[in-house]
């Protein structure tokens, strides 16, 4: 059944306690050091282990190993007495050396296959899926502080050091070579500019690069640079720290968003730069608490921020629709057709592509302001759905009306989430210990289907899926099945190993590190791309997240899969990919046993515990494969395989 669902997922572990004959390795395979990290290959589901001395690629299928990295094969390939050089110097920098990649971490470079890794105080990256190294630090002389790949070009942009400066550094993957190599600046007067950058401070600040015509434009810690992408050749930089910025559709320009004030300031800043020399186009600043939402006409830009909602020209900024969209407080807005949808306060309304209000009132969805919103969007022909932290209910959006004459009411000290099924329009919400369930036709009120009696950490129930039998529900100390008749199917209780929260692994399908995972929140911030046909119709082109590394329908997902797929790095990840997405039957829980920790893992469409895993400790080192439910869990310098049961 296809189905979609939009809750905001937060990681967390659940525990037991349950006595079981331990259950042994189907494979073990040693390797000759205590392995420090293991990482999925979501691509071909092999495993990338990390040594301190080595990386390889595990077949679990073959159980091979593909291939290896060690560091007598980096010292072979480079110059020892270069690397050395350069990690003194590198260390003389008080607060540089703390920037660089730790050695025992590993990490796919977003967007690809591509590898991150350090082995010997060298940096590394490698092509996951035939070992081949693509960088090895050792062959020049600076290391990589940062790296983003240009799959448009195959190649990445490495910011890079060698103790005396810093550089940009486009690198090319097919070759494994140097393009060019532009310095920054020194070191001893950058590092203030890129302290947060090493802090790792939350500045809301993104660092990304677009490639136009003959022009990369890439931001760091703030600064945005164009580059001659031939050369390298820095042509202009900017003066102000930003921290978002996005082409326009013509290309001739740069919308940039920025702090208001100090670059911690809570308020933001919007303007249009030239794209030629960076200088802004509109006189002032559009200041505000926050950016909602951007519509880019190719000529003007609809802009919707926390005081106001208007069309602003291209040339100027000036306003096209006399007034502002009325409400103060604005915090999110939804394009319907060639209507918006928006919220203010605790309202909402509806308006025209002219500014005008369409309903004779706002509707109330929330006792308060800050009422976090969980959904609000057109359900069937003529319903709008608004679930909020104080209510849920259907409107008329013909006339702005409430179908139903009283909301359900939500607990709002508990959380609220739901599943919509797409073929059927049918919510299930879940507040409070009950489960309702509507559709487009229901209308009145409806009474819960269910009610739970009683629920161990009720306020940390986090996760809800929908399957064609009901919804499972997990919480820190619960995993509950629910029927689509209100049934309780299942309600399994369950307490912590150690203490403390830990985390609860559900085997659904993402390819996170790959850039490919399609799904927003509605509460993020949105750019949108229009073009208009020549019938004067609307069609979009683009849709990024605002202040989410996430992108929707093109950008780095787009970029992603498309570099994946059409360029043959792997024949069949397609399948794998459809695979995943389609895997949500069990999820994982480390649980207290008999004889210390154990990981369970639930068939959620019963609570059946299929599988039981002693380990060694409260902070396993362990993969799960949501394709075949494989687990890899790590045991000093041993590999141990569980395959599925």
């Amino acid at each position: 059944m296809k189905t979609r669902i939009k809750i905001s997922l937060i990681t967390i572990l659940l525990s037991c306690t349950i006595a079981f004959a331990q259950r042994q390795a189907d494979v073990t395979t040693t390797f000759k050091q205590d392995i420090q990290q293991v990482l999925l290959n979501p691509l071909n589901g092999h495993i990338i282990v990390k040594e301190k001395d080595a990386l390889s690629d595990y077949n679990p299928e073959t159980q091979k190993t593909e291939w290896e990295i060690d560091k007598n094969t980096l010292v072979k390939i480079g110059n020892l007495e270069k690397a050395q050089k350069v990690l003194d110097a590198v260390g003389a920098v008080a607060g540089l050396a703390a920037s660089f990649q730790s050695a025992d971490d590993i990490y796919f470079i977003q967007g690809s296959p591509y590898v991150r890794s350090v082995i010997e105080n060298r940096d590394i990256i490698i092509n996951s899926l035939d070992g081949q190294i693509l960088f090895n630090s050792g062959t020049v002389d600076y290391r990589i502080v940062q790296s983003q790949l240009l799959p448009e070009l195959n190649e990445l942009l490495l910011l890079a050091s060698d103790g005396k400066n810093f550089y940009y550094v486009l690198w090319n993957l097919e070759k494994s070579e140097e393009v060019w190599k532009t310095e920054l600046g020194p070191v001893a007067s950058m590092m203030s500019m890129f302290k947060d950058l090493f802090s790792l401070k939350n500045t809301n600040t993104e660092d990304k690069s677009e490639i136009l015509d003959d022009a990369i434009y890439t931001s760091l810690n703030g600064i945005l640079y164009k580059l001659d992408k031939s050369t390298g050749k820095i042509s202009w930089q900017s003066k102000d720290k930003i921290n978002r910025f996005y082409l326009t559709q013509t290309g001739n320009d740069i919308i940039i968003i920025k702090n208001s004030g100090s670059l911690l300031s809570s308020k933001q800043a919007l303007n249009i730069w030239n794209s030629k020399d960076g200088a802004p186009i509109w006189k002032d600043d559009i200041k505000t608490k926050y950016i909602i939402y951007l519509e880019d006409w190719s000529d003007r830009l609809l802009i919707a921020h926390n005081s106001g909602f208007n069309f602003y020209t291209y040339a100027d900024g000036k306003k096209v629709w006399k007034k502002d969209a009325k409400g103060n407080s604005i915090k999110k807005v939804i394009p319907i057709g060639q209507d918006y949808l928006y919220i203010a306060d605790k309202e909402m309304n509806l308006i025209d592509k002219d500014g005008q209000n369409k309903w004779k009132r706002f509707v109330e969805i929330c006792d308060n302001d800050e009422d976090p919103v969980y959904f609000l969007d057109v359900m069937g022909d003529n319903q709008v759905v608004y679930l909020t932290g104080s209510y849920g209910n259907l409107v008329n959006y013909a006339t702005g009306k409430k179908i139903w004459k009283k909301n359900i009411d939500f607990e709002k000290d508990r959380p609220v989430l739901y599943a919509l099924d797409e073929n059927t329009n049918t919510f299930l919400v879940y507040n409070d210990k009950k489960v309702y369930k509507f559709d487009a036709r229901t209308t009145e009120r409806p009474d819960p289907i269910a009610k739970l009696k009683k629920v161990k950490n009720e306020e940390s129930i986090s996760d809800l899926e929908l399957f064609d039998w009901g919804i499972s529900l997990a919480g820190e100390g619960d995993i509950i099945g629910v029927g689509l008749d209100g049934t309780i199917k299942y309600q399994n209780a369950y307490d912590e190993p150690g203490g403390g929260k830990r985390k609860f692994l559900k085997a659904s399908g993402k390819i996170a590190a790959f850039g490919l995972d399609a799904t927003a929140a509605v509460t993020q911030a949105e750019i949108v791309f229009l073009q208009k046909k020549e019938n004067g119709e609307l069609v979009e082109t683009g849709r990024f997240d605002l202040f989410d590394k996430k992108t929707r329908k093109t950008g780095q997902a787009a970029e992603a899969a498309s570099f994946l797929l059409t360029n043959n790095v792997l024949s069949g990840v397609s399948n794998r990919f459809n695979a995943m997405k389609s895997n949500s039957e069990y999820a994982f829980v480390l649980a207290k046993g008999a004889n210390g920790p154990v990981l369970v893992k639930v068939k959620k469409a019963d609570g059946t515990e299929v599988d039981k895993i002693d380990i060694d400790n409260n902070k396993p080192i362990y993969e799960v494969d949501p394709v075949n439910d494989n687990v890899y869990y790590v045991y000093k310098n041993e590999l141990r395989t569980f395959s599925r049961k």
